[in-house]
């Protein structure tokens, strides 16, 4: 009578255990995975962040536009190139003010048309796939998105 006591007993535990590894599992799964997408996504972000010092740097020393766009790219080899957006600008201060932002060209083949003193911006933006797809996009993004945008960006002063 007594092991039929204590079998009963040991049986509901079991039950116990299971109803609570039945609760916990979603959980623990979705922090592991929720760990998982951050370290892609700040993976990505550094390496867009490193892309856009070493382009801004190199306009800082006059290369071309192509020669900058080069760099960038190289300097991100883990990104999908076809997601990885580039912008490059540069302003001057004259008189006590900065002009707006525009377009960084090139003068000559050799170099880019920022004066010597003006601010180079290189902005780059990459829409990273996210690896648990739509699960995790509301709360980096909108509810439903694959994918998120990254955003960055670099100033440097053109040298003489």
């Amino acid at each position: 009578m007594r092991t039929h006591s204590l079998e009963k007993r040991c049986s509901r535990r079991a039950g116990g255990v299971s109803v609570e590894a039945a609760l916990l599992t979603p959980l623990l799964i979705t922090l592991l995975f929720g760990i998982i997408e951050f370290g892609f996504v700040f993976k990505d972000l550094l390496v867009i962040h490193q892309a856009a010092r070493e382009g801004a740097r190199l306009a800082a020393v006059g290369a071309t536009t192509t020669e900058i766009n080069d760099r960038i790219l190289g300097s991100a080899p883990t990104l999908t190139i076809d997601d990885l957006t580039a912008t490059l600008e540069h302003r001057t201060y004259y008189g006590g003010v900065w002009s707006a932002w525009g377009p960084l060209g090139d003068i000559s083949a050799y170099e880019n048309d920022a004066l010597p003193n003006a601010q180079i911006r290189v902005t780059l933006t990459y829409l990273h796939p996210l690896a648990c797809g739509p699960f995790f996009s509301r709360f980096v993004g909108e509810p439903g998105d694959t994918t998120v945008n990254l955003n960055t960006a670099m100033v440097m002063c053109r040298e003489h």
